[in-house]
């Protein structure tokens, strides 16, 4: 039997919807994939949306910490910074067969079926994220300093766009054409060396 139902729960929740996203999972496929009761889950959580949130979370956190390694590497340069991120989540994607990106856009391509809750909490964590890349486009075009922040967020977004439409193909050739795109957009002139 296992002893933290709750924290089991949660652990499920974020393979599973990593996986398959909240709208395609069900209460009974988290409780199987912890290995516990189905009555357990409403135990512990009001919602599956409530859980969808916590289980975001700690995706979040894991995240977080391979944006703190990678983006907050002070002993490499800007735009190695965002290439050793990159790798780092595509070096993932390549265990899962190129079926798992990110759940942040996975979950936001779903928002419609969620409630404003969930979508708030999508809100901040997307905006934390665009925070991270736009250190790094600082470092690497400081005197563009009203554009790092629009940079940022847009190198997160086409970040994002890059993962679903390396799932949808199934290979790793979205991820290569952003690794060769990145350098110029942090670095203009780099457009005639290419």
């Amino acid at each position: 039997m296992v002893k933290d139902q709750r924290a089991a729960l949660l652990d499920a929740g974020v393979r599973v919807l990593h996986a398959r996203g909240l709208a395609a999972t069900g209460v009974r496929d988290i409780a199987m994939a912890a290995g516990v009761p189905q009555g357990s889950f409403t135990n512990h959580f009001r919602s599956k949306e409530a859980f969808g949130i916590l289980v975001l979370d700690r995706y979040a956190e894991r995240i977080e910490a391979i944006m703190h390694e990678t983006l907050g590497d002070e002993t490499r340069a800007p735009a190695k910074r965002l290439m050793a991120y990159i790798d780092r989540i595509a070096e993932s994607a390549a265990e899962a067969e190129w079926r798992r990106g990110c759940m942040v856009p996975d979950l936001a391509g779903e928002i419609v079926f969620h409630d404003d809750a969930l979508r708030a909490r999508l809100r901040a964590v997307l905006a934390q994220q665009s925070a991270q890349f736009e250190k790094v486009v600082r470092l690497a075009r400081p005197h563009d300093e009203a554009g790092a922040a629009d940079l940022g967020a847009f190198l997160l977004a086409a970040w994002h766009g890059t993962l679903l439409r390396m799932k949808v193909e199934r290979n790793a050739t979205a991820l290569d054409r952003f690794r060769r795109i990145l350098p110029t957009l942090l670095d203009p002139s780099k457009r005639n060396s290419r």
